[in-house]
């Protein structure tokens, strides 16, 4: 093998286990892979194929995300076969932003909706992961009619996922509970998303009173969430909807709270394959 190959690239070895790696250096016997300061060591007659990953919006895709969702529908292939109940899987958070709007953005977790079981499963299995998993239950996301926005995404081996809406991941990240995270990780994601889409107050007003109870006020240990949720919408609106009160938005939440909202003008973003998005390649022997 002659030079160090830079790019990025996912590394599937004859075992199922799969790599992500931004550098591949050559050894004696086999190749080290680099990514975000680490190093792990492959022999060549272990590799089964690298593929060289595609880009979105002229970005690279971080190899990591389709390292971990590749690893991630073996599992699930394999936790249906054993009788888990299959279900609709959703990619959100900042992971659905990096397969639609904004691939260059790092991130250090893959957030994911899906059925109770499959998360203990996973645990059992111990597989590796160049990202986190983080499961969520959807009856936690107090939000309106997001499934219907949801475009798909098709995983690396052929397993499809929903890839929620970036306007449907704001309102998600208004939910954040720590006040420190969601200044750091939350908002800078949230004003991107604002700047590529360019949403209307309309459109704004809308999918924030799709559900009441995002207004909602608690007592006790819960008025700590809620008192949360309401100080990040209302930077939300100071930021964005400046004409527009957080008291007003309740009164309009609550008086469609007992009608079908209509839909909030929000068309879903293409189906992305990410099949299309990898490329095997051969690496140069001597």
């Amino acid at each position: 093998m002659n030079n160090i190959t830079i790019g990025n690239h996912i590394v599937v070895l004859k075992n199922q286990v799969v790599l992500a790696t931004t550098e591949i250096e050559p050894t004696p016997e086999g190749v080290t892979l680099r990514l975000a300061g680490t190093e792990t060591y492959v022999k060549i007659d272990d590799i089964s194929v690298i593929y060289e990953t595609g880009t979105i919006n002229n970005f690279g895709i971080d190899p990591a995300i389709l390292s971990t969702l590749a690893t991630l529908e073996t599992g699930i292939r394999e936790f249906e076969k054993q009788g888990g109940r299959p279900t609709d899987y959703t990619i959100c958070g900042g992971s659905a932003l990096a397969l639609t709007i904004i691939p260059n953005r790092t991130t250090e977790d893959i957030d994911i909706i899906a059925k109770e079981g499959l998360e203990d499963f996973l645990a059992q299995k111990n597989p590796h992961l160049d990202y986190n998993l983080e499961f969520l239950n959807e009856t936690a996301l107090l939000m309106g009619d997001w499934t219907s926005r949801a475009c798909t995404a098709i995983g690396p081996t052929g397993l499809n996922f929903r890839l929620m809406h970036p306007l449907d991941t704001i309102m998600q990240k208004l939910l954040r509970w720590s006040g420190e995270d969601f200044a750091t990780k939350d908002w800078p994601d949230i004003t991107s998303i604002i700047a590529i889409l360019h949403p209307t107050d309309e459109t704004l007003v809308k999918i924030l009173t799709e559900n009441p109870f995002r207004f909602t006020t608690g007592n006790g240990p819960i008025s700590q969430i809620t008192e949360a949720i309401a100080a990040n919408t209302r930077e939300f609106i100071k930021a964005f909807l400046p004409d527009v009160s957080y008291e007003k938005l309740t009164q309009i939440a609550y008086a469609n709270h007992q009608k079908k909202l209509s839909r909030a003008n929000i068309l879903p973003l293409p189906n992305v394959d990410l099949r299309t998005k990898i490329k095997p390649i051969t690496l140069g022997m001597e």
